[in-house]
């Protein structure tokens, strides 16, 4: 089963904690991050590329109406906007809208219903972690551990030359780019866990 990751964006510690501890309860779903400064939006979002961001929009730039912006969309991120605004619906473009007055029921079945529509847009996408062979997943793990090639290659017996061409295939087939993205990618499929992060 594909995991989800969301990140959570309003400056309120009761609302960031209680829509995490709801969406614990969906299997398939991490909650990777809580931002409460509108300032660490975008760095945050582009470092660890959620599949999801429930967003209060006091926390976008005053002239992004368009939530689904550029920004967004290249990142293939879905957008669910925290408001109890009803006119918000008509001045926000967004994949969909948590009211602060939903109950749990209805904001979970509003957070599955974007992952079933990001599984109907890529139905094969991700069989990532059966792609990854067991040395390219032992060399994934020491990279989110902060090995350099060379480090790597010393503990694991091979050349540095053979380190950079398993780092070339894992970011090929995982579609990943940055070290924090890849840590990410093992944090959430278990080959390390937060604890070992440096």
């Amino acid at each position: 089963m594909n995991r989800y990751t969301i990140i959570i964006a309003d400056n309120s510690c009761l609302i960031r904690n209680g829509l995490r501890s709801i969406l614990q309860k969906l299997e398939n779903v991490d909650v990777v991050q809580s931002i409460d400064q509108k300032e660490d939006v975008c760095e945050i979002v582009d470092q660890l590329k959620p599949d999801i961001l429930i967003i209060n929009p006091n926390m976008l730039n005053e002239d992004c109406t368009n939530v689904k912006n550029s920004f967004f969309q290249s990142r293939n991120i879905s957008i669910i906007l925290l408001s109890d605004h009803p006119n918000d619906k008509n001045l926000y473009q967004a994949d969909t809208f948590i009211d602060y007055q939903d109950n749990q029921n209805i904001i979970i079945d509003k957070v599955q219903h974007i992952i079933h529509q990001k599984i109907e847009l890529v139905p094969t996408k991700q069989k990532s972690n059966e792609t990854l062979s067991a040395r390219e997943k032992n060399i994934l793990k020491h990279i989110a551990l902060g090995l350099t090639n060379k480090e790597i290659a010393d503990q694991l017996f091979i050349s540095i030359h053979t380190v950079v061409t398993h780092r070339k295939n894992i970011t090929q087939k995982l579609g990943i780019k940055s070290v924090s993205g890849l840590t990410v990618y093992a944090i959430l499929n278990n080959l390390i866990s937060m604890d070992e992060v440096k």
